[in-house]
């Protein structure tokens, strides 16, 4: 495995799972014992501003390394992206500087297309590797946890307090149990 330079919140190192997604996962505003992968007992690979893409190429690494036999994973949202410049990988954002010329070169269908190849490349990771995986992005959550625009707010004002996390948790466990899928929207 290459160097990571990602400084990630993994505080729990014995564990059969592993949690993938942006600064949803990693818990921006919330203490590490407070975040949803670390409510299910499982190690923390979320990255704040991270993309699908980055998602899946961080599993190409760790899926093999840490031999889960659960992935879950809260993509991040379907309109962004990864692209290299000058040898490094950037995340595409709509607070990006280029987000403009990146809107003329990658659409909406640009981007759902992109997702969805994530979505495949992702469960084949698993596949490979033996693991379940257990995904979902910020809107399948809509059904289970109404209201998105009064979900409780962390200290820092722009992510979800920890009585999020615990309802996250809550359906991945759920989800876990065989309980139910979630749909994966896109939109």
């Amino acid at each position: 495995m290459s160097e990571n330079p990602l400084k990630f919140r993994n505080k729990i190192t014995n564990s059969d799972s592993i949690a993938f997604g942006c600064s949803h996962t990693w818990g921006v505003g919330v203490e590490n014992n407070e975040t949803w992968p670390y409510l299910l007992g499982a190690k923390n690979f979320g990255v704040g501003s991270a993309s699908g893409d980055q998602v899946v190429r961080l599993a190409q690494d760790l899926v093999p390394e840490h031999k889960p036999n659960i992935v879950y994973c809260l993509w991040p949202d379907w309109s962004r992206f990864e692209y290299q410049k000058d040898g490094k990988f950037y995340q595409s954002l709509p607070t990006c500087s280029n987000r403009i010329y990146f809107m003329e070169t990658h659409d909406d269908d640009w981007c759902r297309k992109n997702f969805s190849r994530n979505l495949i490349d992702l469960k084949s990771i698993c596949e490979q590797n033996q693991c379940r995986l257990i995904d979902m992005t910020l809107y399948d959550l809509i059904p289970y946890i109404d209201h998105p625009d009064r979900w409780p707010i962390s200290k820092l004002g722009h992510h979800y307090a920890p009585e999020w996390h615990q309802w996250v948790s809550d359906l991945f466990r759920k989800a876990a149990d065989g309980k139910f899928e979630f749909p994966l929207a896109d939109e």
